[in-house]
Formats: C-alpha cells, structure tokens, sequence
C-alpha cells in the first residue's frame, strides 16, 4: 500500500509543474514537425548551365534525371552571365563540348564550377552530375552499360521524412523519462519535503520503485500522444505493435530511473529540464537518430554501442517498417532496465542514509 500511495501521490503532482509535463510532449513535436516539413519529399538542388538546357541535349535529359520518388535531383536555369558564379549564386554546369554517346563510348567535356559553400553541398552538386552523366550515358547504349541490382533491407523504400518521425519517438522516450524522474524529486525540494522522504519509515527501495513507477506511467502518457501524432501524419501500419510497446517501456524505465538519480543533485525544475532536453538529444544524435551509425565512422559506432538508445532505434523501426526480427535490441534494453532501476534504489537508499548521518 504504501508504494501505491507514493505513486498517487507522484501522479497527483503533475499539476505543479504542467509547463513542464507539456514540454515532455511538446518538444518532441516541435522537432518533430520542424524536420518533417524539411525534409519532406526530395531535395532538388538548383544549378546554373552554360548554354541554357534548351540547347543541349545532354542538359535536357538531366533536367528530367530524378530520384525514385520523381523528384528531380536537379534545378536548371541559364547562367546570367560568362564565368565564374558570383558567390551567391548556385554552382555552374558549362558544356564546353556537348556529349556524343555511341556503341563504342562516349565523348564530350563539361566543366563544373564549384561556389564553395561547404564541402557537403560540393559532394552533392559532383555526384549529381556524375549520375546525370551515367544515366545519359545509359540511354544512348543498347549493351555494357553497368546494372545495378539492390538487395533491399524493406520490402518498399522508406521516405526519409517518415523514418524520421518514426525516430524522434525514441528521442520523446528519453526526454519524458529523464524529465519525470527528475521532477519527482526536484519537487521534493521545492516543496521542502526533502526531509519527509528522509525519515520515512518505508523502505528507501520501495520508495524509489514508487516514483520511477510515477515517472514510467507519466511518460507513458506522453509517449502515446507521440505515437498517435505520428500515426495520424503518415498512417502506416505497424509492421510489430508489441516490439514498439516493449521497446518504449523499457526506454521510459531506464531514463525514468536515470533521471531519478539525477534529481537527488538536481534541485531545480528548470535545470532538470535543460538538462533532461540537452542529454536526451545527444544521446539520440549518438545513437543514430539521423541515419544509420556506419556512416559516421568508428568513434561513433563504439559510443553507440553503449548508448540505449541505438538499440531503442533499432527495435523501433522494426516495430514500424518490419525487416530481420533481431531480438538483441529488447533483450539489451531489458538487461538495462533492470540494471538502473536497481542503481537507482541503491542511490536512493545510500542518499537516504547520509541525510539521516548529517541530521
């Protein structure tokens, strides 16, 4: 009884901080809706051509090069002026000898002049050229043209607007987790109550497993208004109801637990949220949130493999897009949850015991 009774207490004080409580919500939602009207659809890329496309058959074809979805990898209109691009502008495609494609190669010269923004948007600018000139190559020879046969990991492609939003469910995890077990005990100290847990005759573990269980249920909420949210943008089925409900308890577990430890030395409500909203975005980033940790190199495969949630990512874009059924991310998952919730009712209890030795 006496742990129910912490945790309607727990529940019962989500009304002294509901800016707070909304942000577990809002947050995600603000990221989320920022990055889906970003990155929505393809991404075409405006260049300037020397001559206009009208005049050249290669630049023709290119303004019809797109990516799977129809978007069109490139924008082209006619340079304003000769030479180079004038440093605001985009960079610059000039045929200087107009492609001829035949059964025995291909000929010609075109030029790209780079305006140097950053070395991601040169990459893009070279190798959009370089597949516009492959796929003219293509068209212009019936034999030896180089196919490609992929082997894909989803029965369909996955847009990367969605995958995103998909992604951010984990970073709502985090964020509610961390932020309502830090308030469970940065309440205590706002409300001078502190003491009160101190000399409570009910066994400090007790008392800890009653707020993370607070937290997970708060957090619960948080995360089912997230899932409904990404539910009515994109529809889609899901591929596994259980692994996206196992995967995010599990999260809400851990980072509750973790955020419980946190409020012990965190004593503000608004520190609590900075630093519930700063760690739970570095961890997502690290754990994969944009994309797939090998492309990010070594160092960042090694920390993500320490991370919750890389694993939380993976379980979820299963739960959401199907693929191989791997069970190591819950299993991992699990195996974490149990170790900070037990972490944390040994932290609890030990802190319990200095404040009564410094009384």
């Amino acid at each position: 009884m006496g742990t129910l009774r912490i945790i309607g207490k727990e529940l019962a004080s989500v009304k002294e901080n509901i800016p707070f409580n909304l942000a577990t919500v809002v947050s995600p939602l603000l990221f989320l809706f920022a990055f889906a009207v970003m990155v929505s659809g393809g991404i075409t890329i405006p260049v300037e051509t020397q001559p206009a496309s009208s005049e050249s058959a290669f630049l023709q074809a290119t303004a019809e090069y797109r990516a799977p979805d129809g978007t069109p990898y490139l924008e082209l209109e006619a340079a304003p002026a000769e030479g180079a691009p004038d440093g605001r502008s985009a960079d610059r495609y000039i045929v200087e000898d107009e492609p001829a494609v035949g059964e025995e190669g291909a000929t010609g010269e075109i030029v790209h002049l780079v305006n140097d923004v950053n070395s991601n948007m040169t990459k893009n600018y070279a190798n959009r050229l370089a597949g516009a000139l492959v796929n003219y190559v293509d068209a212009g020879r019936s034999s030896g043209t180089v196919e490609v046969v992929e082997q894909t990991r989803y029965e369909e492609d996955i847009p990367w607007d969605e995958s995103f939003a998909v992604s951010t469910l984990v970073f709502g995890a985090m964020l509610a987790g961390l932020l309502f077990g830090q308030l469970s005990m940065t309440s205590e100290w706002e409300n001078a109550t502190a003491k009160l847990l101190v000399l409570s005759p009910r066994p400090a573990s007790s008392v800890a497993a009653g707020k993370v269980v607070a937290a997970f249920l708060k957090a619960l909420v948080a995360g089912a208004v997230l899932v409904g949210v990404v539910a009515l943008m994109y529809g889609r089925a899901l591929a596994s109801a259980p692994w996206l409900v196992a995967a995010l308890c599990l999260m809400y577990i851990v980072f509750a637990s973790l955020g419980l430890a946190l409020g012990i030395t965190v004593r503000s409500t608004m520190t609590a949220f900075l630093v519930s909203l700063v760690a739970a975005l570095c961890l997502w980033v690290a754990g994969g949130g944009f994309g797939d940790l090998s492309y990010f190199g070594e160092a960042a495969q090694a920390v993500g493999a320490v991370n919750p949630a890389t694993y939380a990512l993976d379980a979820v874009r299963y739960a959401y897009f199907g693929g191989v059924a791997d069970p190591t991310p819950l299993i991992v998952l699990a195996v974490g949850a149990a170790a900070t919730l037990a972490a944390v009712c040994a932290v609890y209890a030990r802190w319990t015991r200095s404040e009564r030795a410094a009384s």
